[in-house]
């Protein structure tokens, strides 16, 4: 029986907020939800390799402003259940989940914010209960299968992830991206307490199958993994034509460069930005983390205000 692990005493100055777990399609999910219960809810979701643990500097900010803040760890990472099979961790199974995180929670006129592979999951999730979303943050993401501009070159130690074996021992035996990946992409940089936060959770053997699974999800050509995702993501964007949408971004990242603002701006001309903000990598949210929740509060305030 799955048990929601017990936060280690280090960690609670960094990230003090009371863990919740509920089942999602069979697998347990844990999440924080802060702020008053009766206003309007805020879903912050992370990429990969990370956890709850990228937002920690939004929290309060977004709850001092009156929303009800709740981030998720995707199953396979965080304080969720870490599955070690590739068919229980695809696209599709995490959009499910968020949707019936939502359900569950009786979520409506909610917000969601996502980055990284949080962008694909929370478009997915909030196409499917479209009349219960109230507003949309994207920070260095994408949403689309097909790509005009500068073609997805990672660095060179993103490409082990493609190579069985070679992926196998580096990211597992290694545990090259649990354990180093938001260290190594940082500009502000990390405490070792901070690094720490990020690697506990994937300490376990094999606890990490989910970092080595999402860049085998990447839709670079037609049939890849995650490819009719995207595609079907893709064609359903003009149906947010309506929703008050906000791009945020860190030009500075090599893995979601400003291009990918643009091409996102094309398919949703009537989003607002993109906002940069320089000083920051891939995790926007680590280097420039209060910059971006003060933005996020103004955005809101103006277009859908925390009372519900």
């Amino acid at each position: 029986m799955f048990e929601i692990r017990e936060k280690p005493d280090w960690l609670k100055p960094l990230f003090p907020w009371r863990q919740h777990s509920l089942k999602v399609n069979g697998r347990h999910m844990a999440y924080i939800d802060e702020g008053d219960p009766r206003a309007r809810p805020v879903l912050l979701l992370h990429g990969n390799p990370t956890w709850g643990f990228l937002y920690r500097f939004f929290v309060d900010p977004l709850t001092q402003a009156g929303y009800r803040v709740i981030v998720p760890d995707f199953i396979g990472a965080g304080y969720s259940e870490h599955p070690r099979t590739d068919s229980r961790l695809t696209l599709a199974h995490h959009i499910a989940d968020l949707v019936s995180l939502i359900d569950q929670l009786r979520l409506r006129g909610f917000v969601t914010v996502g980055q990284d592979w949080g962008g694909p999951q929370s478009i997915g999730a909030a196409l499917q209960r479209l009349e219960r979303l109230d507003a949309m943050v994207l920070m260095n993401t994408w949403a689309y299968a097909t790509y005009k501009g500068k073609p997805l070159t990672p660095p060179a130690w993103w490409l082990t992830p493609q190579q069985p074996m070679v992926g196998q021992y580096f990211m597992k035996r290694q545990k090259l991206w649990s354990h180093d990946g938001p260290s190594l992409t940082t500009i502000r940089g990390l405490s070792a307490a901070e690094a720490r936060g990020y690697h506990h959770v994937f300490d376990e053997t094999d606890s990490e199958h989910v970092v080595l699974c999402w860049p085998r999800t990447l839709p670079k050509r037609e049939n890849d993994r995650g490819w009719r995702d995207f595609v079907h993501i893709q064609s359903r964007l003009p149906e947010l034509a309506g929703t008050p949408i906000l791009l945020l971004w860190a030009p500075e990242d090599s893995t979601f460069p400003i291009q990918f603002a643009h091409r996102l701006k094309e398919l949703l001309p009537h989003a607002e930005g993109p906002l940069l903000f320089d000083r920051a990598a891939h995790f926007l949210q680590d280097d420039r983390g209060p910059d971006l929740a003060d933005a996020i509060v103004e955005f809101l305030n103006r277009k859908a205000g925390a009372v519900l």
